[in-house]
């Protein structure tokens, strides 16, 4: 079985289209897997897949890399806390953290809001792994991911037990989390922000173009797209939108 053969099974066993991600650098890592289970090459591979549920969630895991941490990149989180949060706080503000991971971003959100009290109707997170999804809805952290939690927030929010970071049902209970395929689902509307960060670096330019088309329509009138600090928008007017500050633009 080649390469192009397995990418179509997958498609067809997992939903996940392969072929909207960089070839070279997926490849790469989907023979660094097959190396370490000692599953010899693709058919191999597709075999383990099919037969092993276990195997076939890590394996999603593994290619959607699902690493995350509190209030990654300061400057970001800063300009989201001064300028857009209070900007679009009230009753029908709604935010979407898409490509959540596990949970750390749009719980970094709630952190904001609630210690800003800014209302809000909405935080909707997601994410393709349904994993992460579980590891989001439990709201429990190493000390490593949450590393960059200001003490007063970490003391405040969160509670310790056996040298883990147990997030308070105060800011679970203030975000819903859904399994979204960013490449295959129908996209909600109507929301003032959104951030999809660390995503889109691991799709060809032609899919990154669509999802930035998606996403802006389902922004409302002036609001926000967040992105990754890698993933800077060429012509962001192309698509309806204007810079506004590292890794953030706003709709026109």
């Amino acid at each position: 079985m080649d390469y192009e053969v397995f990418k179509a099974r997958v498609r067809d066993l997992i939903q996940l289209d392969l072929s909207s991600y960089k070839q070279q650098q997926m490849k790469r890592r989907i023979l660094q897997w097959i190396a370490r289970h000692d599953l010899n090459d693709f058919a191999g591979l597709f075999d383990k897949l099919k037969t092993d549920s276990s195997h076939r969630r890590e394996f999603i895991d593994y290619l959607t890399i699902n690493t995350s941490h509190f209030f990654r990149d300061h400057s970001v989180f800063d300009f989201l806390t001064t300028k857009i949060l209070p900007s679009i706080a009230g009753n029908r503000a709604r935010i979407w953290s898409a490509g959540c991971s596990i949970g750390a971003e749009p719980y970094s959100i709630a952190i904001l809001m609630l210690e800003n009290k800014l209302p809000f109707a909405e935080i909707l997170a997601s994410d393709i792994d349904e994993d992460s999804l579980k590891k989001a809805k439990a709201g429990i952290y190493y000390p490593n991911q949450v590393s960059q939690v200001p003490p007063n927030l970490l003391e405040r929010y969160f509670t310790t037990t056996n040298e883990q970071y147990c997030l308070k049902d105060i800011v679970k209970r203030q975000v819903r989390f859904s399994r979204h395929n960013l490449l295959t689902d129908k996209y909600e509307q109507g929301f003032d922000l959104i951030l999809c960060r660390n995503v889109f670096i691991y799709f060809t330019s032609e899919i990154q173009s669509r999802l930035i088309k998606q996403f802006v329509n389902s922004l409302k009138p002036n609001g926000y797209f967040v992105v990754g600090s890698a993933e800077l928008i060429i012509n962001p007017n192309l698509f309806g939108l204007e810079r506004v500050s590292y890794c953030i633009y706003q709709k026109c």
